[in-house]
Order: structure tokens, then sequence, then C-alpha cells
């Protein structure tokens, strides 16, 4: 009976480890990039990834692309980043239109992707109030999807606020002179089987355990 049970819980145990094998590494890449500019003094350089604004020596708002291959099982995973250096304002205030598109693809455990825009609107009023960039929502970028990806979920899509400013969901603000960065993050996560489905497993095994040890026994008595 021990034999055949030990039997039983090493199947087991093969059967968990080779699923979350299957589905421990996803592989993707967050590209950002800005377009359809429409301000006076700006441009788009970097090959897309960097907005230089009006003002002295230019406030910049710079795309950092990311790729990488993650463990699944991890919350706040960097996708993309948005870094705004806001230098003081002169010579007028700006007020002017432009777009940012972001693209996330995965490569594995599958290939998936999406793309979602964002007409975001900035203003930048002379010193001394801060400047502003309105329309970059979290409930734009919770468009993107939805991914499962052979037994991964990428969920919980969101802008996270570090250094200065300060960011409500939608408007993002940041104070002359500052420097402040949108993190774009997500929650990888293994599918986990059910209550119900670990039951049936092991009580599946446990029937298997039960039937080698009747057969065992049947043998002995055989024997005598």
């Amino acid at each position: 009976m021990k034999t055949a049970f030990k039997l039983a819980v090493a199947s087991l145990f093969a059967v968990l480890a080779t699923s979350q094998v299957n589905a421990a590494t996803v592989s993707f890449t967050g590209n950002g990039s800005f377009s359809n500019l429409n301000c006076s003094g700006c441009n788009i350089t970097g090959g897309g990834n960097i907005l230089d604004m009006s003002g002295r020596n230019n406030s910049t708002l710079t795309i950092t692309d990311i790729a990488n291959s993650v463990q699944t099982n991890t919350n706040d995973t960097l996708l993309g980043r948005i870094t705004w250096v806001n230098r003081a304002s002169i010579g007028g205030d700006q007020d002017f239109t432009v777009n940012y598109t972001f693209a996330l693809s995965f490569t594995s455990p599958s290939n998936q992707s999406d793309t979602q825009v964002f007409n975001l609107h900035i203003t930048q009023p002379t010193n001394p109030p801060g400047d502003n960039v309105f329309n970059i929502s979290n409930a734009l970028l919770q468009n993107l999807g939805p991914f499962t990806l052979a037994g991964v979920t990428i969920s919980d899509l969101k802008f996270s606020l570090s250094g200065a400013g300060s960011y409500d969901g939608s408007t993002w603000r940041n104070p002359e002179g500052g420097t402040s960065i949108l993190n774009i993050t997500a929650d990888f996560t293994a599918a986990v089987p059910e209550a119900s489905t670990w039951a049936m497993m092991i009580l599946g095994f446990a029937g298997v355990g039960f039937l080698a040890y009747r057969r065992k026994g049947q043998h002995a008595v055989r024997l005598a």
C-alpha cells in the first residue's frame, strides 16, 4: 500500500511540475512611439521615442522600450516607461496635441499582440504653474488584450507614477523643474486548477493506488 501511495503522489507531483514548466516563462516586447504632433517649436526625435517640447533647453518626454523574459506569478512587471523632464517654460504658453502609441507583443509561451493609441493633450503654462499631460488613461491602457498565453494570464495593466508630480488615472502633472516617470506594468499569472479539478486528480491517483494495492493482495492470496 505504501509503495502504491508513493507512486500516486509522485505521479501527481510530476503532472504539476510539467504543467508549471510549460507555462513558466513569458517573453514580450513593449514598444512606444509619438506621432501626429501639432505643436509650434516641438519635434519628435529618437526614432519616434523622444518628444522635444518648448521651454528653456527643451522639456522632453522620452519613451523607454522594454524587451524581457520573466517568470510567471509575478506582479507589476515592467512593460514600458515614459520619462518626463520638465524644464522652465518661457516665451509664452503652449497647448498642443500628440499621439502616443503603445504596442505590446508576446512571443512565448505563445504569440499575441495588441496596440493602443492615446491622443495626448499637453499644456505648458508659463511659470510658476506646472505642466500637464491629459488623456493618458488607465482605462484605455486596459483595453489591451485580453491576453491568455498557453495557461498564462496577463492582467491589471496600468500606469504607475514614480518621481515628481502626480497621476490620477488620466491626467499626469509635473512641476517646473521636475522629473516624473510613468511605468506601464502588468501581472503575469499561471493558471491554477480549480478546487474541483484538484479533487478529481487526487481521487484519480488515490484510485490508482487502491487498485494497485488490491491486485497485490489478490496476488498474495493466490500464492498462499
